[in-house]
């Protein structure tokens, strides 16, 4: 029997703090020749990374109530994808379920581990060249020999990062929405599968699939570990939906539609001219790039496990006693502040310089800061850019009452957090 013992992943660890390159990759090479075009194989692009966690530490997140976590058993039949089968049991587990597992055919999948284990969040850095708001999480999977999902499509891009043992990736051909699917099955598994290539990945190896090229992943070995980094894919229908209802709160009761060059016509026509002015009206709504960016900012920045941040700005009231903040020290450069890895940090820059001004945005809201200075603007980057960041950096937070008390609201809620990172057990 291959089996798992569940352990506590404790969140707050030492990362580290640069943005770091892949080796044996040239992201200009990659983000014109492949980046949604076509596979890339990244032959030792991380070479000498440590797995972040292991397979017990994974299967202790499958069970937690909040993270979301599933287990797939393969039944293969040789030469038929159809008769096969996959069997999909939902998280959270048992104790008890993880501990008596067969020996093989199966793999756990755990999502967005990026959120609950820094370690697994510091994998991102390696992926700066693309912008973050478009990373959705980290799932990470481990896998007994013969263990995988079956072939199937996404419709997002995705790196797959060898953690540790081996695993085979077979591509086969592109899809879209009208590729047949099988019926019959809890996941969504592709009819036909015409491989075109076949990669096997060893530890420190990534294998990049853009969108709807279809793929297959088998476990080698008894001891493979996954880690996928997905990238958000709204759709038109998705992204116009929420719009939609931001303008809707943004439009006052005067805005109406308006028909004032109407001539006379049919009474159970609605002309051209009519459409026109329908047009005019939704097109000036939609080109107003100033709401656009504020919506987007809010969008982009919600968490995709909303459970696990809060999406509310503290109120720092007058009489508040003692705050995390309060406990600081901000001459000590050698404090580093975390962000908080299920947060999104994001601004919106318009213009450059003094003359320049900037949105920033957090968990799905819109920081209040009037005017906010160059120093407050740089400062503000840094946060958005960095997982890990001096205390120094913050420092222009503290110029007014003001901006001081939306920094103390951001550590209130655990956005931010201090720690003396020497004091971390390795």
């Amino acid at each position: 029997m291959h089996s798992l013992i569940p352990f506590v992943i404790h969140k707050k660890s030492r990362i580290a703090m640069p943005t770091k390159l892949l080796k044996n990759f040239d992201q200009e090479t990659f983000l014109r020749d492949y980046w949604q075009k076509k596979p890339l194989l990244i032959k030792g692009g991380l070479a000498g990374w440590q797995n972040p966690i292991t397979a017990d530490e994974l299967a202790g997140l499958a069970l937690e109530d909040h993270v979301e976590s599933r287990l797939i058993h393969a039944r293969p039949i040789a030469n038929s994808i159809t008769e096969s089968q996959w069997i999909l049991e939902q998280g959270p587990f048992s104790e008890q379920r993880l501990s008596t597992l067969d020996d093989k055919n199966w793999t756990l999948l755990v999502q967005a581990v990026d959120h609950y284990a820094p370690e697994v969040a510091e994998l991102l850095s390696y992926f700066g060249f693309i912008p973050s708001w478009q990373i959705d999480d980290v799932m990470v999977s481990y896998a007994t020999k013969g263990g995988g999902v079956g072939p199937h499509f996404d419709r997002y891009d995705v790196f797959l990062v060898q953690g540790q043992g081996q695993r085979e990736w077979q591509i086969g051909q592109n899809c879209n929405q009208d590729t047949p699917l099988q019926a019959g099955q809890p996941l969504s598994l592709l009819t036909e599968f015409n491989r075109v290539d076949s990669y096997q990945l060893s530890a420190g190896d990534i294998l990049y699939v853009p969108p709807y090229a279809s793929h297959w992943g088998t476990s080698l070995d008894n001891d493979c570990m996954t880690y996928s980094v997905g990238f958000r894919s709204p759709s038109k229908a998705e992204l116009l939906d929420d719009y939609a209802g931001y303008m809707q709160l943004n439009c006052s009761e005067d805005e109406r539609f308006r028909d004032a060059d109407m001539t006379a016509s049919g009474a159970g026509a609605i002309d051209a001219q009519t459409i026109d002015n329908l047009a005019a009206m939704l097109v000036e709504q939609l080109s107003d790039k100033k709401q656009l960016a504020q919506w987007f900012g809010r969008w982009a920045s919600q968490s995709k496990y909303a459970e696990a941040i809060s999406e509310e700005a503290f109120d720092i009231n007058d009489d508040e006693e003692e705050l995390l903040i309060d406990e600081i020290d901000f001459s000590d450069s050698a404090l580093n502040i975390h962000r908080d890895t299920a947060s999104r940090f994001y601004y919106v820059e318009t213009g450059a310089g003094d003359a320049g001004s900037l949105q920033f945005f957090v968990n799905g809201r819109e920081v209040a800061l009037v005017e906010p200075s160059l120093a407050l603007r740089n400062s503000i980057k840094v946060i958005c850019n960095e997982l890990v960041f001096s205390v120094e950096a913050l420092l222009p937070w503290l110029e007014n009452e003001d901006t001081r008390r939306v920094l103390a609201g951001m550590f209130e809620n655990g956005e931010l957090y201090a720690e003396d990172d020497e004091s971390l057990v390795e």
